[in-house]
Parts: structure tokens; sequence; C-alpha cells
């Protein structure tokens, strides 16, 4: 609501009118949907009602198809007619074969034909459908139950050109060696009313939705159009659907609602579609009466702000006058008000003006005085650069010196201490000149000469190695932040041993290409509850340690404390040294710093 009253009047009304346009279109939207699925759920459900019928229909009538197809295949005249050898009573069994085939077709209407085939090419059939059915003998003989082959294209050997073909294969039950064995195979050629009967296309056709009833290879048994029966469905009618849904299928430049039901019975699927503008012509002519509606609100909103905002003009504009003259630099003006009559915005904006112009003068006054206290601020800057310079004048002088005392040690022939003092001229003259962040390489050159003044003093008692990844060397670091490492390696692991001892200084990228740095010594190393302690400095935060408190808690490793939280306060808590030692095994100190090349660095270092 605060966001709501800094926006101008005018941006507030026209919000207005926006959302309550918004909010006028969403309703009608809503209205229209909600109504739209009502209609299509009312239709799904009639439609489902229909399939339902259908398949009721399907079963009963696919019952009784198989009853009359297993009473034929163990009727005694067919299984005679298949086994016996003798050719002369063949013909008298034919006969009654015959006979039972005409009152089997009598008492299911829409059974075109009826074939049996035998073992020994013995066969017979009603109306001559024995060429036709020669192929799908093989196919049988492998099924113990009726198998619904589909439609088929009989030409012109029934009433109808297509023809529903089911077979299954007859097996002896006569005792003997033929037991239980296939002895020959038998077909119906029905019309496809017969599994289907007249219901549903009549239903359908009510509210002008097609129904379709087709077979394992698509093609339509059954259809409004008797043209359409043989022809094979559209694929994208039934394919990827799921079946009891309903979906939207662009067919011909239309858009249709698509249900399908599958029939496992025959191996078959029953298409419901109905155009959709069909389905929703009512909801069109709603939905114009409803744009009617629209429009004309949205004509009586916008009427209604153009009063509102005509209303405002003239006190806006006053305010915008006086603006103006005041941007003119009349002086006059400033001691003047501005009084404004109107709407609540309008007067708090007049008083709100008014203030403005009474701290006109007391923010100039403040103003002098900031500017007073900012030249005081950089006079004090100029002072501090002052004293760091004049604090750099002490290293110079001792690095001066130690150039002088390592000439001397030369002309004296003194080796040892020639070498010393140049190592201690070299980090001398590396902890004063150039920037706080360095190459990793230029830190490593510091701590070998650090490493050889102690390796002069200590006669050569420990040895030092360095394994060094050199994808490392280019990453940039804070300047003597792995002296102090070393130096505690040395002074509370390597000293104290009685043995020689080893110093391995590892450089590398983790994982993460973080770069990894292990100080590691063959040391007496520390106790549990020591290095319990050094771990409890590293994870106290710098600000709450004092000097005096962190040698009391880190003793002589507060070096170890001070770059852990060198590192964090510069790189984040992702960064720091992880201690790992144990008493007589020496110690390992990791040092990480989460930067993935120069420039995060540099960043970093800019702040």
């Amino acid at each position: 609501m605060s966001f709501y009253r800094t926006l101008s009047i005018r941006t507030q009304l026209l919000l207005m009118v926006a959302v309550i346009a918004v909010v006028m279109f969403s309703i009608i939207a809503v209205t229209y949907v909600q109504m739209a699925g009502i209609i299509t759920r009312n239709n799904e459900r009639y439609t489902n009602d229909i399939i339902s019928q259908i398949r009721q229909t399907v079963h009963a009538n696919k019952d009784v198809i198989d009853r009359l197809m297993s009473n034929i295949a163990f009727d005694a005249d067919v299984q005679n007619f298949l086994t016996r050898p003798d050719v002369a009573d063949i013909y008298g069994t034919s006969k009654k074969v015959n006979s039972l085939f005409l009152n089997m077709s009598n008492l299911k209407e829409g059974i075109l034909d009826i074939v049996v085939y035998g073992e020994q090419s013995r066969w017979y059939d009603l109306y001559g459908g024995k060429k036709k059915i020669m192929p799908f003998v093989n196919a049988i003989l492998a099924r113990d139950t009726p198998y619904y082959f589909g439609m088929q294209n009989f030409g012109d050997t029934y009433q109808s050109e297509n023809g529903y073909l089911i077979g299954m294969k007859i097996r002896s039950y006569q005792p003997g060696e033929q037991f239980n064995a296939v002895i020959g195979t038998l077909f119906f050629i029905l019309d496809p009313k017969a599994l289907i009967g007249q219901e549903g296309g009549e239903q359908a056709e009510a509210i002008a939705t097609e129904s379709f009833l087709i077979d394992r290879g698509n093609k339509i048994m059954s259809s409004r159009d008797p043209q359409q029966v043989g022809l094979k469905l559209n694929a994208i009618l039934a394919e990827g659907q799921t079946a009891g849904g309903a979906r939207n299928v662009e067919l011909n430049g239309r858009v249709y609602i698509v249900q399908t039901e599958d029939l496992p019975e025959i191996n078959g699927m029953i298409v419901s579609m109905i155009p959709k503008a069909e389905l929703m012509r009512d909801m069109v002519r709603i939905q114009r009466v409803e744009g009617m509606l629209l429009v004309a609100g949205a004509a009586i909103i916008l009427l209604l702000v153009m009063l509102i905002i005509n209303n405002l003009l003239v006190p806006l504009k006053k305010m915008m006058s006086f603006i103006s003259t005041i941007k003119r630099g009349d002086l006059n003006k400033l001691k003047k008000r501005i009084q404004l009559r109107g709407y609540a915005e309008i007067t708090v904006m007049s008083t709100e003006f008014n203030n403005m112009l009474d701290q006109v003068d007391g923010l100039t006054r403040q103003l002098l005085e900031t500017n007073a206290m900012l030249y005081e601020a950089e006079l004090t800057k100029k002072r501090s650069e002052l004293l760091f310079l004049r604090s750099q004048i002490n290293p110079h002088f001792l690095y001066n010196t130690l150039e002088m005392v390592k000439g001397m040690a030369a002309v004296a022939g003194a080796k040892d201490i020639r070498e010393i003092a140049r190592a201690l001229g070299e980090i001398f003259r590396y902890s004063i000149k150039g920037g706080d962040i360095v190459p990793l390489r230029e830190e490593l050159d510091i701590v070998r000469s650090y490493m050889q003044i102690q390796q002069l003093r200590f006669g050569g008692r420990f040895e030092v190695r360095y394994e060094l990844d050199e994808g490392a060397m280019t990453r940039q670091v804070p300047k003597m932040i792995l002296q102090p490492l070393v130096e505690n390696a040395v002074f509370h692991g390597l000293e104290l041993k009685e043995e020689p001892g080893t110093l391995v200084i590892r450089a590398g990228l983790d994982e993460n290409r973080w770069l990894t740095v292990d100080i590691e010594d063959d040391g007496i190393g520390m106790t549990a509850a020591r290095l319990v302690q050094i771990q409890e400095g590293l994870g106290r935060s710098f600000a709450d340690r004092t000097p005096q408190a962190a040698e009391e808690e880190v003793g002589a490793s507060i070096g170890l404390a001070n770059v852990h939280h060198r590192i964090q306060l510069t790189y984040g808590p992702s960064g720091g040294l992880r201690i790992e030692s144990a008493p007589g095994a020496g110690t390992t100190i990791r040092l990480t710093m989460p930067i993935g090349g120069d420039q995060d660095v540099q960043r970093i270092d800019r702040g």
C-alpha cells in the first residue's frame, strides 16, 4: 500500500482502471471456462454412457458367438466329419454339418458364413468362404481360444464387402490316440452389427457425436456412415490416448474432442469424437454477450476516470507553475507558500512542499557544516599518509644496514654471515615494497630465503622439500602469509626434535580449483589437548580476541591465529587453516584460499 501511495494520481487512477478491467475480464474468463468445463464434462459423461452401453452389447454378443462356436467345435457330427477316414460316410455327415451350420446361423443374426477346415484338407462352408479364410488357418492353429482377427475384405462373396472374421481351433474329444489333438479349424464370418448392435450410432447422432468401433488393425467396424466401414481410421484419433479420457485433436482444420475405450475382448477400441465448435456453439453466443458487456463497462469506467483527472488538473498545474518559478531563481518566491485545495493527495502535497521550503535554510546551514567536516577529514587523511611514510624510514634503515653487513662479511670472507644478511635483506625489501597481494611464486621465494637462514642457523639438522604445482604458482595471495606458518613448523616442531627432520612445503589446487598450501613437518607434534586449544583459538572471531587473551590461549602459536583470521577477513569463512597433529608424528597445517584466479583476488583486494 505504501508503494501505491508513492505513485502519481494519474498513475494510480490508470492502475485502478487496469485492475478493474483485469478483474472483470478474469471473472468473464473464469465463468466461460467453468461453463465450458461443465459442458465438456457433461458431454464426456454422456459419451462414457454410450461407450459403456456399446461395450456391454459387444460383451454380450461375444459371449453368444463364443458359445455358438464352442457348440459347433464339440458337435459329434463335426468331429466325425473331420476325423473319419471312410470317404463314404463323409457325404452323409456333411448333410448333418450343413443342417447344424444353418441352425446356428439362424440363432444369431449377422452370421454371414461358417467355415470348418480339417487337418486332411477336408472342409465345409455355407456360402463359399473357404477360399477367403485359407491364409488365416495357420494363424489360428496355435490358439486355444477364439481369436478375433478383425475386419477383412471378402469382395463380392457376401452381401457386404467387409466382414468380421473370428476363428478357433477344434480339438478331438473322442477317446483314442487323437484325444485333445487339433483336428481342424472353425471360422465365423460376421456382419459387424452382430457384435455391435444398432444403439451406439443412433444415440450418438442426436448430439452430432461420431462413434467408431475399430479392430486391431484400425479398420472401422461401425460408423454412422456405412461407406466408412472397412476403411482405416485416421491414426491420430486412436493413438497416444489413455482409455477413458478426453483430449483435443486437430483434424482437417477442425478441432475434435476425442474419447477412446479399449475392448480387449475383441482386440478393438471404441473411438468417440465430436466437433468442439459444435459442442461450444451456445458458449460462443454467451462469449459475444460477455464481450459487449465488458466493452460497455470499460467505457463507463474510462468516463469516470476522465472526470476525476480533470478535477485534479487545476491544482496540479498551479503546483507545477510554482515549482517552475522557483527553478528560475526567483528568491522572493522562496518566502511565499502555496495553498492548494482539493483531494487529500493534493493537500498532503502542498503541505509537504511548504515544509520543504521551510527546511531549505536549515539544509543550507547543514551543507556548510558538512563541507567543513569533510575538509577536516581530508587534512586528517593527509597527516595519516605522512605518518605512514615516516614509519617506512626504519625498515629502509634496517635494510640498508643489512646490505652494509653483507658487504663487510664478503670482505672478511664470512660466507655464512653474508648469506644470512643477504636472505634477511631480501625479506625486509619484500615486506616494505610492492602491493599487499603477490603471486604465490614470489611468496615462496621469500620462504626459501627464510629457510636458508634457519638451515645455516641449525647446521643442516633438517631437510626442506618443495612439492609445487606449476598451475598454482600464478595465483595471487596476501603478502607474508606463509612465513609465519613455516616459522611455527621450525620452532615448535623441528627445533625440539633430537633427530634430523624434514619439512615439506606443498602447493596445489583442489577439486574446487581453490589454492591449498600444506606445511608438513615430522617434528615432535602436539598433544590432543594442545591441538584442541589451538583450534578453539582459530574458531574464535578476530574481533573478540585481545592480544593478551590470544597469548594465553594459543601461546607461541599466535601467528597461526593471525594468519587464519587474516585469510578469513580477506576471502570469507570458506578459507583459513586446518591443523592435524599427534605426539611424535609431526604436524600438518593446510592453508586454503577459495580463489579462482587472479581476477578474484584483485576484486577482493579492492574491497
